[in-house]
């Protein structure tokens, strides 16, 4: 997610939050002094349980930004079934070479009643499956939060690389089906 500002001087500039995944792929080689050090602060409050998002930003030169938003308010006019493809690939132009600022952790709450909701959908013979977005820590964190997992349990983690459609990832969900407990990352990203 960006936003693009302009501040008291007149100076354009991109801001982007985003999972750290997408953002460090969109990062240039100049901004990639703290890549390492938020990787591993990233790990530390997945395993922790916080969601977490890394923050990048890029300068913009006052003729970059008005030649893309022109292209951009004629995507945002468009009528027809590719209008959403048109603001994705015209957003893509613009969140690349971005220079990474750090990167942000919160908890993240469940609704009262989840894990005793999970609870007696186990002890009623449910099978539970979660398909998630998040760090495989938080996911695993949070899986013990609401009761999905327990001590003792097996886990089987299943990490994808990321490929240009989703057709790896559900051949690997459907090879893997086991009826155990999954924790599954994914670095896929549907374009």
């Amino acid at each position: 997610m960006s936003v693009i500002i302009q501040d008291e001087e007149g100076k354009f500039f991109l801001l982007c939050k985003g999972a750290d995944s997408i953002i460090f792929d969109r990062l240039s080689n100049d901004g990639k002094m703290y890549e390492e050090d938020t990787r591993k602060h990233l790990n530390e409050y997945g395993e922790a349980g916080l969601r977490t998002l890394a923050l990048a930003y890029k300068r913009l030169e006052e003729s970059e930004y008005l030649a893309w938003n022109d292209e951009f308010q004629k995507a945002k006019t468009t009528v027809g079934q590719n209008r959403e493809a048109l603001l994705e690939d015209i957003s893509d132009v613009m969140e690349n070479n971005l220079i990474l600022v750090g990167a942000t952790a919160v908890e993240d709450k469940l609704q009262k009643g989840v894990p005793q909701c999970i609870d007696k959908l186990a002890q009623a013979g449910l099978k539970l499956w979660v398909l998630t977005g998040d760090k495989m820590e938080t996911a695993i964190n949070i899986g013990y939060a609401c009761s999905l997992l327990r001590q003792g349990m097996k886990q089987i983690c299943i990490t994808t690389v990321a490929t240009d459609t989703a057709e790896d990832a559900k051949k690997v969900l459907s090879f893997y089906y086991l009826g155990k407990v999954l924790s599954f990352e994914s670095e896929y990203i549907s374009k």
